[in-house]
């Protein structure tokens, strides 16, 4: 004998159902302002890549004089870090003699491996030189600190 248990109409005892949208008015303005979120960091994100296109030119360039001759090599790196300099808008500072420039290079690299200051002979004199040569290791350096400089400089 099973005794049924009589329950009154179903619509007493279940919830309402949940609205699958938010049903308050601020959540238009939460969404509407993540959007615009969104839209400005991607803005800022394009600009700053276009900003920054100069840079990956330099280092483009660096590349393609890094297999040169010595002297090509020096006479790129200078051109290529006053090429940046003209960009970022610092013709005055890109006019400086190279003497007088390498220790505001240096200045503006605070954590760097090398220093401008070390390479001072060859960007000075040793570029004049006919019988001057760079050895494997120089070379090498000089190519990084150009390319760190120009990665990382704020001019």
């Amino acid at each position: 004998m099973s005794d049924a248990i009589e329950l009154p109409n179903t619509a007493y005892l279940l919830p309402d159902a949940i609205p699958n949208w938010p049903p308050v008015w601020w959540s238009w303005i939460v969404l509407a302002a993540f959007l615009l979120l969104i839209a400005v960091i991607i803005t800022i994100a394009i600009l700053r890549h276009k900003h920054r296109a100069y840079r990956r030119e330099a280092l483009q360039a660096l590349n393609e004089v890094k297999q040169a001759s010595d002297k090509a090599l020096v006479e790129g790196c200078i051109s290529v870090i006053k090429r940046c300099l003209i960009t970022e808008g610092h013709e005055p500072l890109a006019s400086c003699t190279t003497k007088a420039l390498l220790p505001i290079l240096d200045k503006q690299l605070k954590r760097a491996k090398w220093s401008f200051a070390e390479f001072e002979q060859i960007f000075t004199e040793d570029l004049y030189r006919p019988d001057s040569q760079l050895t494997a290791q120089q070379r090498s350096n000089l190519v990084r600190l150009t390319s760190y400089w120009i990665r990382k400089h704020h001019a």
